[in-house]
């Protein structure tokens, strides 16, 4: 009876502490790079939470431009390094209707330290066909974070469009012609699980708001 009782009070116990035991949402940074033709853009995604932080980064290794994106609120806000300037960045545009075809093909690769699985998004009438390898770590804040940017670019409107994509991130992204020939690459560099401070994601002291005449 009483090794009984021990069990059922175990299981209780796990129970009541399910949801701790799942895996915790990322938290850390992520570097990745942009190839769109000639050019070579490198980022930084800095992630506590609801918040992220991008930081796009010279070739020298300097802070060029940065956005503080609140998931939670549907908020972007710019900041400018250089001008100590930060300012609203308003959510105007409308979602693309793509009609496009998703494949998760169970193909495998080790990508930055991640076994990651392609998924295919094509669509005939746009010419692009989107190569994804995705990794899955509890990445809750990546798709919340592309519908909050609301941008065109292939790369974000594509992605979307996969159903199941709660919870990974694409550790690389190759977006082409319907002919093969390639438009823009995004790679990832480094992962970093590390906890961030909240400092980051507000907006620093001495900084003034672009006001538009």
């Amino acid at each position: 009876m009483r090794t009984t009782i021990t069990t059922l009070s175990t299981i209780g116990t796990m129970l009541l502490a399910g949801p701790g035991l799942r895996a915790q949402s990322f938290e850390g940074v992520i570097e990745f790079t942009k190839t769109t033709g000639p050019v070579v853009t490198n980022y930084k995604y800095f992630v506590k939470g609801e918040h992220i932080r991008i930081e796009e980064i010279s070739a020298r290794g300097e802070v060029q431009g940065i956005m503080l994106v609140d998931t939670r609120d549907k908020t972007v806000t710019a900041l400018s390094p250089d001008r100590k300037l930060y300012m609203d960045v308003p959510n105007m545009r409308l979602p693309k209707d793509v009609k496009a075809d998703v494949k998760k093909t169970g193909e495998m690769k080790d990508m930055a330290g991640y076994k990651c699985e392609k998924w295919t998004v094509k669509s005939a009438t746009e010419d692009r066909q989107l190569s994804y390898w995705v990794a899955q770590d509890a990445f809750d804040f990546f798709v919340p974070l592309l519908e909050t940017l609301n941008r065109k670019d292939e790369q974000a409107v594509f992605f979307l469009k996969i159903d199941g994509a709660k919870g990974v991130f694409p550790m690389l992204g190759v977006e082409q012609k319907m002919d093969g020939s390639e438009v823009s690459r995004l790679e990832v560099t480094k992962v970093t699980k590390v906890a961030q401070k909240p400092v980051l994601f507000e907006i620093p002291a001495g900084y003034n708001k672009f006001e538009r005449n």
